[in-house]
């Protein structure tokens, strides 16, 4: 675990936030208090749990609490601007 200033985490944070992304425990110290640097959600890339299209809308649905009908009508616009973005390609 590597422990920084204020001023060594500034001088250098690319590097620490590279370093924080890699796995490596970084905490920075102002004083008596002290926060770490990690990385803000799990590396999906590895051993993450793959759901389908529906399964990810039901779980959006519980954690934002919507209603299925504002789900349903939310999925609709997002066909209708598909739909106006295809007939606007080029043929």
């Amino acid at each position: 675990m590597k422990t920084l200033t204020i001023e060594e985490a500034g001088a250098g944070l690319a590097r620490w936030v590279e370093r924080a992304l890699a796995g490596e425990q970084i905490q920075i110290r102002k004083g008596d208090a002290v926060v770490e640097l990690r990385p803000a959600h799990p590396d999906h890339s590895v051993g993450a749990e793959q759901l389908t299209p529906r399964e990810a809308l039901r779980r959006l649905q519980e954690e934002a609490r919507l209603k299925p009908e504002q789900a349903e009508q939310y999925l609709r616009e997002l066909r209708e601007e598909r739909l106006a973005a295809d007939d606007r390609r080029p043929a």
